[in-house]
Formats: C-alpha cells, sequence, structure tokens
C-alpha cells in the first residue's frame, strides 16, 4: 500500500475524531509540538523508527516524555501507528493533520525572505497585509538570506513578490542584456 495514502488516512482520522471532540486546537498544538521535536532530534527520530526497538519501549518513551503535554488522543494516535509498525510515516502523517487544520481554519502559510532580520512590527504588518488581501488568517516564517543584499521576497503558496535588491538588479540585467 502507498505509504503517502496511509499517513493521510490516519492524519485524517486523528482530525475527524480531535475535531468530533472538540479538541481540534489542541491537538494541532499537539502535532506541532511532536513534529518539532521529531524534526530537531536525529536520536528521537531514529529511536522512533528504529525497527529493533520495541514497541513497549517506543510507547513508554512517548508517555513518559509528553503524558503531562499530549491530549490523551494525540498520545493514543501515536500508540496506534506504533501498534501498526507504521513508525516510518510520522512525520508525513503530521504534515498531512496540519495541512488538514490550516485548510478548516483558513490559515496560509507565508514565507518572508530577507537580507536581515525583520523586526516584529514589520512582520505583524506584513501578516496583516496578507491575511486582509487573501481574506485569510497567516503563519509567517521569516528567513534571512543576506545574498538579497535588501528589501525581501514574500511567498504565500504558489505567490512571490520580489521586492529584494537582488531581484532588482537581476531585472535590470535582463532588461540591459535584452535592450
Amino acid at each position: 500500500m502507498n505509504l503517502s495514502l496511509v499517513s493521510v488516512r490516519y492524519a485524517k482520522a486523528l482530525f475527524k475524531l480531535s475535531a468530533e471532540k472538540g479538541i481540534m486546537e489542541k491537538v494541532y498544538k499537539d502535532i506541532i509540538l511532536l513534529s518539532g521535536h521529531y524534526k530537531d532530534n536525529d536520536d528521537f527520530r531514529m529511536f522512533m523508527q528504529s525497527p529493533v526497538v520495541k514497541k513497549e519501549k517506543k510507547k513508554a518513551l512517548l508517555q513518559d516524555v509528553y503524558k503531562d503535554a499530549l491530549n490523551p488522543i494525540t498520545l493514543g494516535a501515536m500508540n496506534l501507528i506504533i501498534d501498526n509498525n507504521r513508525e516510518v510515516i510520522i512525520d508525513a502523517v503530521f504534515r498531512s493533520f496540519t495541512s488538514f487544520y490550516r485548510e478548516e481554519k483558513n490559515i496560509k502559510i507565508a514565507t518572508l525572505y530577507s537580507a536581515f532580520e525583520m523586526d516584529k512590527q514589520f512582520q505583524d504588518e506584513v501578516k496583516l497585509i496578507v491575511a486582509k488581501e487573501l481574506n485569510c488568517d497567516v503563519e509567517l516564517s521569516v528567513v534571512v538570506k543576506t545574498e538579497l543584499l535588501g528589501g525581501f521576497i514574500l511567498k504565500v503558496d504558489d505567490k512571490m513578490v520580489d521586492a529584494s535588491i537582488l531581484g532588482k538588479l537581476n531585472r535590470v540585467r535582463k532588461h540591459l542584456v535584452k535592450g
């Protein structure tokens, strides 16, 4: 069976159950927490995906580390994934659940690339403009790319606004080469 389909099924089941129980926000926060730990901690990820480590040990680790932090439904979903030997799809389940949640809540992901760290006020203004323009909530991440020289690039979904100095220089270069 296609593992991406399996991960979507697990995520959809968790999403629907959390919606039915009225705890979608809490489960979303749990998924964000787990996803961050999973991405940032190679040892944790390798431990969870190891076929050598017994199921009981994996579930015991989750219980010990997250029992006070996670909703029982989130913990139960993780245990189900482990019981069914589907640990390799954990990250895909996290991504799918997050995607379902953001679609349900009309949340867009925006990435602001800048030559330097933008202050909180500018970030808030960008979020407000994007939210107003697209009629949605916005989760903004900022990535510093010094090669931009100045200005910024804003990406939302498949749209991009390039207001960087590097972008302007490239456009001038193309114009001069053409003309």
